[in-house]
């Protein structure tokens, strides 16, 4: 068996994943550490949700070869949605061999219900698992989700484009939104209650499509906070840490920008 891995209620997993259903296909990474799904071939945007191995009450990868395969997203999430909001049903993952199905067992206690279900597997070509972290160094803030949510609805939601500025001076941090209709703008300071870190080393602004902005709120409704970075080439970095039962796991966007503005 290369991995396998179990987990009480999955609730969250599956509000998470659905919430990023934006793609067909779900690359899957069992790791040591945690399991890693990353959204296939995503134009200017790159999602990954990270399940830290503590997140799993039983968790097993066999650590002698890389495990790496490609699965339907939808399948996944459809599979998940079985028993619905009723209950706290287990989930069981496992993946006995390459080629092999991901199987998956759902056990509703309550109902004394066992689902067992199997999805089809697909090799990954030239996966490319360079982090691109290290873009985003320059400039980072740490803020309430709740808080950025609300920051981003005060927008122009008919824009097309959004600007994000980070700055060492005054206001510090601002959104502005530019479409037909005009420009709407938004602001907070790092000394704000919501801002728990502000990291700024110079002045950044850069520009990109909204729509690939707007896409992080429907997870942002499961998040506590999140990690906003910037780098010189205009990319952005968000990071959005959700918590459920005191144990932790995060999402992953990496946006590419239109261009820098001055």
């Amino acid at each position: 068996m290369l991995f396998s891995a179990e987990i009480t209620d999955f609730r969250i997993i599956h509000n998470v994943l659905k919430a990023i259903t934006m793609k067909d296909y779900v690359i899957l990474r069992p790791m040591a550490e945690g399991l890693k799904l990353t959204l296939d071939e995503m134009k200017c945007v790159e999602t990954s949700v990270y399940i830290p191995n503590s997140f799993f009450t039983n968790y097993s990868v066999d650590k002698s070869e890389e495990i790496i395969f490609k699965i339907s997203l939808k399948v996944l999430v459809d599979i998940l949605n079985i028993f619905g909001d009723e209950g706290s049903p287990s989930f069981k993952l496992s993946y006995a061999h390459v080629g092999a199905p991901l199987c998956i067992i759902m056990n509703h206690i309550e109902e004394n219900i066992t689902i067992d279900c199997e999805i089809r597997t697909m090799n990954v070509d030239d996966f490319d698992d360079v982090s691109l972290a290290g873009g985003c160094d320059v400039n980072k803030l740490v803020i309430k989700a709740d808080i950025l949510t609300e920051l981003l609805n005060r927008l122009n939601n008919s824009a097309d484009e959004l600007s994000i500025k980070l700055s060492p001076d005054p206001p510090y941090f601002t959104l502005s939104a530019t479409g037909i209709a005009g420009k709407s703008e938004v602001s907070i300071s790092k000394n704000s209650d919501a801002v728990t870190l502000f990291q700024c080393q110079k002045t950044t602004t850069a520009v990109y499509y909204f729509n690939n902005i707007r896409m992080v709120l429907k997870v942002m409704a499961y998040a506590d906070k999140v990690g906003i970075s910037t780098g010189d080439s205009g990319l952005l970095g968000l990071q959005l840490v959700i918590t459920s039962d005191d144990k932790q796991m995060y999402v992953e966007y990496y946006v590419t920008s239109q261009y820098l503005a001055d």
